[in-house]
């Protein structure tokens, strides 16, 4: 493996894993909490919550894309970089057709069913999420043996 796709593959499973944890956090604790704020809270909270995550999740995601690309592009461009890339249109597709928009109303107040929502809508991220993970890991682990 050459020293420059080596780095992609590096920084590909760091960033493909750091997602993948994320994710699960949002899915499993920080969206279902959403639950447990008082609903007098709620938009001071959600607004705080959404600044923050917006700062640690958009630097990963658009990491991912120039990634997934230079993947797409280098000479180890494989069916597991095909993959990679499709996952990451699915889960930018999802992210901003149907969790922002449920992130816009909850804006406004608490909305017990656009939380329920919420979290049903994002077992298609963390899907995607993880099965791009162990794409990503299987595929090194194949460049490197």
């Amino acid at each position: 493996m050459t020293g420059d796709i080596q780095y992609l593959y590096i920084f590909n499973i760091a960033i493909s894993w750091g997602l993948l944890i994320l994710i699960w956090l949002v899915q499993t604790i920080i969206y279902p909490g959403f639950k447990q704020i008082p609903s007098n809270d709620f938009i001071s909270y959600h607004r705080w919550y959404a600044i923050r995550i917006s700062v640690v999740v958009l630097p990963l995601m658009i990491c991912e894309v120039v990634i997934g690309i230079a993947w797409l592009v280098s000479a180890s461009y494989s069916f597991f970089s095909l993959m990679a890339a499709c996952l990451i249109v699915i889960i930018w597709l999802s992210t901003f057709t149907l969790q922002v928009p449920i992130h816009n109303v909850l804006q406004s107040g608490k909305d017990g069913e656009k939380i329920m929502r919420l979290v049903a809508s994002n077992w298609i991220r963390t899907a995607a999420w993880s099965i791009k993970a162990f794409i990503v890991t299987i595929a090194a682990v194949r460049e490197l043996i």
